[in-house]
């Protein structure tokens, strides 16, 4: 079979301007083309592009009059911006289904449109199909005659009858959901009857990058002790959806029974009342940046003796993707997309404990604060299940053969990195 040429897919990150990603984060677009990689974003940029395909990112912006094409440094893929208009822009309301609507009429289609022409795109992909957004994407794809493709990154549910029926519409014009929440394929399946077109497609992490350097050598860069006990979390300082309340109150409950830190890293919308949160709680150490150092956190996750994430509501992380790349035990929430990423159990190099509920996160950090032998296990299984099934060009393959269900051209643009030798990244804590 002769090799098919590499095909263009328009990829539709979340939100309805840039801004709504990169402001909370102090970041600029110009920021986010030079120094951003990683995450589920250029994770399926590089997966793609191992496997012969040529994404174009596009957002709409409300800092820009005309559109602006960029490259991302670290893949070359192009990143269009078309001039939009942010949630707190126009006509707005708090009754769900109005603001549905609102966000419909927000979208700028017909310059998502002519940058599709332009770019020669023959399919669209859209991050989180859970969003009113995805609606109006879903009919500028039927009007182009473009097949439409979406993930699944824990958006919240459909949240007005008005939404609910246009929802279904949308999805029924997906020829492919990329969705690795269990429960989540079972929703699709139950609420809108989608089966053959939802795929357990994870996000992907570059394995290379992601493995522990030597740990002692870490722990005096960065001035931990040789026998302290650390566990460690990264990402977006968001209060509820990241479940730091719980992560707080549970770790008072490890400091009064054991010396230990807890380090935290990331920054985010609830940054200010996060700082509140931590006052009095000596035995934790918040870095309060958003980190343009990829080798920083790495050594971070080689330091460190365990990590810990509580979410209430994911949809495949990244962070801990990234832990257990290092080689650490994870102790998870049930959320949806973390408790898939540990459905063996401690075979998958974690432990599970409810959602919400910080007493039986107190058990299983103390479970792991007691016991190297139990650490070093769990890490062990963690770095064998990264390497079994989150590789960038294992992911980049599935969505391939999700898109066209035929073998496509491989290596058009090897995944950096991925199971080589480390090199520098950026990877936005998801």
């Amino acid at each position: 079979m002769a090799p098919l040429s590499p095909r263009r897919v328009a990829v539709f990150p979340w939100g309805d301007v840039i801004e709504d990603f990169l402001a909370p984060l102090g970041l600029t677009a110009q920021d986010y083309a030079q120094r951003m990689s990683g995450g589920w974003l250029f994770g399926y940029v590089a997966g793609l592009q191992a496997n012969g395909i040529e994404p174009v990112v596009i957002h709409a912006s409300a800092a820009v009059k005309e559109p602006v094409r960029l490259v991302h440094a670290q893949t070359e893929a192009p990143i269009v911006l078309v001039p939009g208009k942010s949630s707190g822009e126009g006509w707005t309301s708090s009754r769900p289904s109005v603001a549905a609507v609102a966000s419909w009429a927000r979208t700028p289609l017909w310059r998502f449109a002519q940058v599709l022409r332009r770019e020669g795109c023959d399919a669209v992909l859209v991050q989180d199909y859970e969003h009113p957004r995805f609606d109006a994407l879903a009919l500028m794809s039927a009007g182009l005659r473009l097949p439409l493709y979406a993930s699944f990154q824990g958006g919240d549910v459909t949240l007005s009858p008005l939404e609910r029926r246009m929802r279904g519409l949308s999805l029924r014009r997906c020829r492919g959901l990329a969705v690795a929440s269990a429960r989540e394929r079972r929703r699709l399946r139950e609420t809108y009857g989608l089966q053959r077109e939802v795929r357990d497609i994870p996000n992907p992490v570059d394995a290379g990058f992601w493995r522990a350097v030597p740990r002692e050598p870490a722990r005096m860069a960065l001035g931990i002790g040789p026998e302290e006990l650390v566990f460690f979390n990264h990402g977006r300082i968001d209060i509820q959806r990241k479940g730091l309340d719980v992560l707080l109150a549970a770790w008072r409950e490890v400091g009064r029974a054991r010396p230990a830190r807890l380090v935290i890293l990331g920054s985010g919308q609830d940054r200010a009342a996060f700082a509140q949160m931590l006052q009095g709680q000596d035995n934790v150490s918040w870095i309060s940046d958003y980190v343009a150092d990829p080798p920083l956190i790495r050594r971070w996750l080689s330091a460190a003796d365990a990590y810990v994430t509580l979410s209430r509501t994911e949809g495949m992380p990244v962070a801990p993707l990234e832990a257990m790349a290092c080689g650490l035990p994870v102790v998870a929430s049930d959320a949806h997309g973390l408790a898939d990423l540990f459905d063996e159990g401690e075979a998958s190099g974690g432990l599970l404990v409810p959602r919400g509920e910080a007493a039986p996160a107190v058990k299983a950090m103390l479970r792991l604060a007691d016991s190297a032998e139990l650490r070093r296990r769990l890490g062990k299984a963690a770095r064998r299940r990264i390497e079994g099934r989150f590789s960038v060009r294992a992911v980049g393959a599935a969505l391939a053969e999700m898109m066209w269900q035929v073998p496509v051209e491989r290596g058009a643009k090897v995944a950096p990195n991925d199971g080589g030798e480390p090199g520098a990244r950026l990877s936005p804590p998801a």
